[in-house]
C-alpha cells in the first residue's frame, strides 16, 4: 500500500512536469488506467484499455525522467491501438515494429531517458540490411508500425526481434496475459468509464489529444494520422465485391431469340454461356493474417456459390503455387488457409504467368493482397496482367493497405 501511495505520489508530479512541456501526452497518461501486480514481469499494455506496472521494475527506474518514458511509452502504444492491432500478428515482430514508432516520436520529443536498451530506427535499419532489405533511417522513423511489421516479417527477422525485446521491456508479450483484478491494485482510474468498449475509449481520446495538440501550436502528425483513419468512413467490403463478381458474371449472359423471354413474349430471351470460374489470387506472404484470409476467401465462396461458379485458390508470395479448388465451407479452413504456402517475398508475375495459363476466357480474377508487391511496376508484371484482364470477365483486387494502380481492375478496400 506505501509503495502505491508513493507511486501516486510521483504520478502526479510527472503529469504536472508533463502538462508543462507536452500536454497532449500529459493528457494521454491522465486519461490512461494505471494498475500495478507482481504478474507482469516489467510493464504491459491491456486490450482492456490499461496500463499495468511491476511494482519491483518501476522501483528500479532511475530517475524520474525514465519513469515518464515508460508511462508516456505505454499511453502512446493505446493511443496507437497497438494492444488490438497486433491480434494475429507474430507479437514479437509487432512488438519492435510498435516500439519503433513509439520511441522515436518519445526522442523527437526531447525524451531520450528510457529504461534497459530501447528499440530505435538505427537498430531496425542494421537488422533489416543485415538481410538484404535496403531502408534508410529516415525512412524508418517516416514509416506506421504495420509498414515497419511487413518489412520485418519479409526478412524473417523472429529471432532477432527477440534478442532486441530483451534487453526492453517487452509491453505486447504474448506469454504474458492481464492478472485478474484480485492480483492487481489500481494506481489511476483513468477516464474509461464501466463498460465502455477499450479501443473505441481509445479512439475517442486521441482526438481530444489532437485538439489540444493544435491549441498548443503543435500537431503530432502520428497522431493526425491515426485521428484520420479513425475518422475515415467505413465502406462495406462485401457489398463492393458482390457487385464486383455481379457486374463480371453478368458478362456471361446474353440476349438470345432461340428461347423467348417468358415474361414479354415479343422480348428475346437470356442464355448464359458456360459455367465461369472464380479464381482468388491469395498472397501468403506473411503481411495478411490467417483470420483474415480465412474471411476473405470464405466471402468469395459464399458469393460464388451464389452466382454458380467454381472456386479455384491459387497461392503466391515470390512465387506461384498449385490451385487449390473449394466446393465446401469447411475446405476454405481445411484445405485453403491451412494449406497456404508462403512467408517469402511478393512478386505477382509467377502467379499471373500460371494464372493466365490455366484461365478460361470470361474467368473472374479476385486478387487478394496487402498491395505492397514488389514487381508491381515491372514491365513484364504489366504485360501479363493486361493479358490476363484481356482474358477476363472481371478483375477485382482486395487490398488491406496500398491501392495499386492497375488496369480494368475494381480495387477494393476492406480494411
Amino acid at each position: 500500500m506505501d509503495d502505491t501511495q508513493a507511486m501516486r505520489r510521483e504520478l502526479d508530479d510527472l503529469k504536472a512536469l508533463l502538462f508543462l512541456k507536452t500536454p497532449y501526452l500529459a493528457l494521454l497518461l491522465s486519461k490512461m488506467r494505471i494498475a500495478v501486480s507482481h504478474a507482469v514481469r516489467t510493464v504491459l499494455a491491456t486490450p482492456n484499455g490499461e496500463t499495468i506496472v511491476n511494482p519491483d521494475f518501476w522501483g528500479k527506474l532511475r530517475n524520474r525522467e525514465e519513469k515518464t518514458f515508460v508511462l508516456v511509452h505505454e499511453a502512446l502504444h493505446l493511443a496507437f491501438r497497438h494492444p488490438w492491432t497486433v491480434q494475429g500478428r507474430d507479437r514479437a515482430l509487432f512488438n519492435v515494429a510498435a516500439d519503433v514508432v513509439v520511441n522515436e516520436m518519445l526522442f523527437r520529443h526531447g525524451y531520450h531517458e528510457a529504461a534497459g536498451n530501447p528499440v530505435t530506427a538505427p537498430m531496425v535499419r542494421e537488422m533489416l540490411w543485415a538481410r538484404n532489405v535496403p531502408i534508410t533511417v529516415e525512412e524508418l522513423r517516416r514509416a506506421s508500425s504495420d509498414e515497419i511489421y511487413r518489412l520485418l516479417v519479409s526478412a524473417r527477422a523472429q529471432d532477432t526481434a527477440e534478442q532486441m525485446l530483451n534487453d526492453a521491456p517487452r509491453d505486447l508479450n504474448p506469454e504474458e496475459s492481464e492478472p485478474p483484478d484480485t492480483e492487481k491494485e489500481i494506481v489511476q482510474e483513468g477516464s474509461q468509464g464501466p463498460g465502455e468498449d477499450p479501443e473505441e475509449y481509445w479512439r475517442a481520446t486521441v482526438v481530444e489529444a489532437v485538439v489540444v495538440a493544435q491549441a498548443a501550436g503543435t500537431s503530432p502528425g502520428e497522431l493526425q494520422r491515426v485521428v484520420e483513419e479513425s475518422l475515415k468512413p467505413r465502406v462495406n467490403w462485401r457489398s463492393q465485391l458482390k457487385n464486383g463478381l455481379r457486374d463480371a458474371v453478368g458478362r456471361t449472359v446474353v440476349c438470345t431469340w432461340e428461347r423467348p423471354s417468358r415474361r414479354y413474349a415479343t422480348f428475346p430471351g437470356i442464355k448464359r454461356l458456360g459455367v465461369q470460374t472464380v479464381w482468388a489470387l491469395v498472397d501468403c506472404s506473411g503481411s495478411i493474417t490467417e483470420r483474415a484470409l480465412a474471411q476473405f476467401v470464405a466471402e468469395v465462396w459464399a458469393l460464388s456459390r451464389v452466382f454458380r461458379c467454381e472456386l479455384r485458390v491459387l497461392p503466391w508470395d515470390a512465387a506461384a503455387y498449385p490451385e487449390i479448388r473449394v466446393y465446401t465451407p469447411g475446405q476454405v479452413q481445411a484445405r485453403v488457409v491451412s494449406g497456404l504456402w508462403g512467408g517469402g517475398g511478393t512478386l505477382l508475375a509467377p502467379a499471373l504467368r500460371r494464372l493466365q495459363r490455366r484461365m478460361r476466357a470470361q474467368d473472374v480474377v479476385v486478387i487478394i493482397s496487402d498491395g505492397h508487391i514488389g514487381d508491381l511496376e515491372n514491365a513484364e508484371t504489366l504485360r501479363l496482367y493486361r493479358m490476363v484482364s484481356r482474358k477476363a470477365a472481371g478483375l477485382i483486387f482486395l487490398t488491406s493497405d496500398r491501392y495499386p494502380d492497375l488496369p480494368h481492375t475494381r480495387v477494393i478496400d476492406f480494411r
